[in-house]
């Protein structure tokens, strides 16, 4: 996620900076060192109702291995020069998966002329797949979150994406730079914003779009353009109206945008563009969004919510403009996607109030939320959210107390004996020494931004932090300090393993295209080529490093000397991107007893022959993103990315047992009881869920939060210790 740093409303920040050098010689002999995240000074003293053109187009998906879509993207960037826009907006996806070679070949279809006057923000696969946290993008088009003013009209690009993850989230970093960005544009200058994610009503691409609702209520917000979704929509929301366009990979249009005087005041006409390989563009009136403030008379709404235990209860004032209203709980198992649920009517109590009830008795113990809708009778919505927590008689797994780290806690929290390290997307790294009545917090240190888990030093004496920052480092797990520090040459994406190699503590450790092995004074035993990227864990054992690549292949190399063993094809596709995405790129690899090793993608996990790369067995399903957990010998507990757990015999992949746990389950794996009898699975969601691994079935259930979590809890004795993209760690009470 973008954490910016205040910008002025006309940035100046070159598009180079930061540009490592083979992505600032791939780009400079394009001409894309153009400065692009402003206009010139002095374009806001325009009046806004003077005539204005623009251009928005999305999800462009440049791709080196598809010709055609390149060819298609030069025709619609020659077709919009011509229009002479003011400027053009592109909403996100603009690549594949963010490669340098993906930026060169998207630059190459745009004309220099027309290359200054292009403002981007990042897709989810400029984040998704990308080794550089960010730093190939901002390379080329300079900071991801920027704005600027034109002809009295506001305009703020914003950047949700999360660093190797699908979804958006905002974050109080970003949402305080947007409300200090529109105080400075002044509460009464139109404003427009463009991001990726279409944002509320059935939308759940970003998880706290109702702090971003929140932040620009105040403000003079007309319009929002996104993208992702591949699809036209029009929605008009909290005085807003938001257009959701169609993709323009392999599809030769755009979306021409023009301010026109209209009865209530300046509009903005947005006209589908078409163009055809002869001929002059076809032209269809799309929508129209008014630049005039709309739907005061609707909100802000500011509903209530109260647990009756079976169900809640609602109270929402309403303004004289609204007609009707309804309300629903918020779909918190759908994980970057949409949710169509019915919503319930609420009953006018007097002329100024509604209320009624939704039935919560299927909902487990925990933090909830509540989707409030108003409407006018002309059809406008209003949309709010309203927080609730809903108790039983049994309360289960009850959360002891809430720590703030700060920034998102992405990776695996690591634990030793009875010490916690975490870490953050912001750099922060704390270690916790937790009880039951608190934290314990032993230290605190600054670093870089970390998207992976530290890994302890076998004794426990050193913990080993990868972070964004280019270095890994490693911290005296007593005090904090640092012990050294290796520069790995780019961002560190990848959990460590320490382990042991002819007798010396190793250190292994994926950055880019580069596998790393280090000494535990940080001096480079070897290093290895790994095609494209590695955001997992590699398995070790001894003599023998496997590595899930980009590739979409395994790799197993000499643990001594890094040199190539054998390497096990995970699929067949025919493109670079999509041998990535289908393969084990981030996957935690794992050794599996009588000589295996476990490596899984997006299709299947596949157990493999150590010693020669020979597939035993393979099991159908995406298990590449929760780390697997071996609970004994003979029993191997695997959980997919749709939350279905199994427990199977490792020998031959014959299950046990199956059963579903949490909607979805993201990088975050099982935990395990100090009898073995038990695991506890955090949803992405925040459902945590207790699995008897005897009988396969679900014990308790407790929604812990409302935020995502794609970390890896922790267990100290009864207490488990579970992070979320929010920036919190919170305990809660096994016994």
């Amino acid at each position: 996620m973008t954490t910016p740093a205040p910008l002025p409303t006309s940035s100046s920040t070159p598009a180079g900076a930061g540009l490592g050098r083979r992505g600032f010689l791939g780009l400079a002999g394009a001409g894309g060192l153009v400065g692009l995240t402003g206009l010139p000074a002095g374009t806001a003293s325009a009046r806004g109702t003077d005539p204005l053109t623009f251009v928005v187009l999305t999800d462009t998906h440049a791709d080196v291995d598809v010709p055609t879509n390149l060819a298609n993207l030069r025709r619609v960037f020659t077709a919009v020069e011509g229009e002479s826009p003011a400027f053009v907006l592109n909403c996100g996806d603009i690549t594949e998966y963010g490669a340098v070679a993906e930026y060169d070949a998207y630059r190459a279809c745009v004309p220099d002329a027309l290359w200054p006057l292009l403002h981007h923000v990042p897709g989810n696969h400029e984040a998704r797949w990308d080794p550089t946290a960010g730093e190939a993008y901002r390379a080329v088009f300079g900071p991801s979150t920027a704005s600027f003013d034109v002809a009295g009209l506001h305009v703020v690009g914003l950047d949700p994406t999360q660093v190797l993850q699908e979804p958006g989230l905002f974050g109080p970093e970003l949402l305080e730079w947007l409300r200090d960005d529109l105080r400075r544009a002044g509460e009464d200058t139109p404003t427009l914003l463009f991001l990726h994610y279409p944002l509320g009503g059935r939308n759940h691409y970003v998880n706290d779009t109702e702090a971003l609702l929140a932040t620009i209520e105040p403000f003079d917000v007309r319009g929002i353009f996104a993208g992702h979704i591949h699809r036209e929509e029009v929605s008009r929301f909290n005085g807003l109206t938001q257009v959701t366009g169609l993709a323009t990979k392999g599809n030769p249009f755009y979306y021409l945008v023009q301010r026109v005087a209209g009865d209530g005041g300046p509009v903005l006409e947005v006209t589908h563009v078409t163009v055809p390989a002869t001929g002059q563009p076809v032209r269809r009136p799309f929508t129209t969004i008014p630049l005039a403030a709309t739907g005061s008379d609707l909100g802000p709404l500011r509903p209530r919510a109260r647990d009756e235990g079976d169900r809640f209860s609602l109270t929402v004032p309403a303004l004289r403009g609204v007609a009707e209203v309804e309300a629903r709980v918020y779909a918190q198992g759908v994980f970057g996607g949409t949710s169509d649920a019915a919503a319930t009517p609420l009953r006018r109590r007097s002329r100024g109030l509604f209320s009624g009830e939704l039935p919560a008795d299927g909902l487990p113990a925990g933090r909830h939320r509540v989707q409030v809708r108003a409407r006018a009778a002309d059809g406008r919505l209003w949309e709010s959210t309203v927080a609730v927590q809903r108790r039983t008689a049994e309360e289960p797994l009850p959360v002891l107390w809430s720590h703030r780290v700060g920034g998102p806690v992405q990776g695996a929290l690591a634990v030793h004996d009875d010490l916690v390290v975490a870490a953050s997307g912001s750099g922060a790294v704390e270690a916790l020494r937790p009880t039951p009545g608190g934290p314990g917090r032993v230290w605190r240190r600054e670093l870089g931004p970390v998207h992976r888990g530290p890994a302890f030093s076998r004794d426990g004496g050193t913990v080993v932090v990868p972070s964004a920052d280019h270095h890994l480092h490693a911290l005296d797990a007593a005090t904090g300090a640092e012990q050294w520090r290796a520069d790995l040459g780019v961002p560190v994406l990848s959990t460590p393993l320490v382990t042991e190699v002819e007798g010396a503590e190793t250190v292994l450790v994926a950055a880019g295209e580069t596998l790393h092995a280090l000494d535990l004074q940080g001096r480079s035993r070897w290093r290895a080529t790994v095609p494209v990227m590695s955001a997992g864990r590699v398995a070790c054992d001894g003599r023998l490093v496997v590595v899930g690549a980009g590739d979409g292949r395994a790799y197993a190399l000499d643990a001594r000397t890094g040199e190539r063993v054998w390497g096990f094809s995970t699929n067949t596709r025919t493109t670079a991107y999509t041998r990535l995405i289908y393969g084990p790129w981030d996957d935690t690899v794992e050794l599996l007893p009588g000589g295996g090793v476990l490596v899984a993608t997006v299709s299947a996990a596949h157990a493999l022959d150590l010693a020669t790369g020979t597939e035993r067995w393979r099991r159908a399903g995406s298990h590449v993103y929760a780390p697997s957990l071996l609970v004994a010998e003979d029993e191997l507990l695997l959980v997919d990315e749709r939350g279905v757990a199994v427990l199977l015999d490792p020998a031959d992949g014959n299950a046990r047992w199956t059963a579903p746990t949490a909607p979805r389950v993201l990088n975050a794996g099982p935990v395990l009881s100090a009898d073995r009898s038990t695991a506890w699975v955090v949803g992405t969601a925040g459902l945590l869920v207790e699995l008897d691994l005897t009988a396969g079935t679900v014990r308790r259930r407790r929604q812990l939060f409302t935020a995502n979590t794609f970390s890896t809890p922790a267990r100290v004795g009864d207490v488990l210790l579970v992070g979320e993209q929010d920036g919190s760690v919170h305990a809660v009470d096994l016994s």
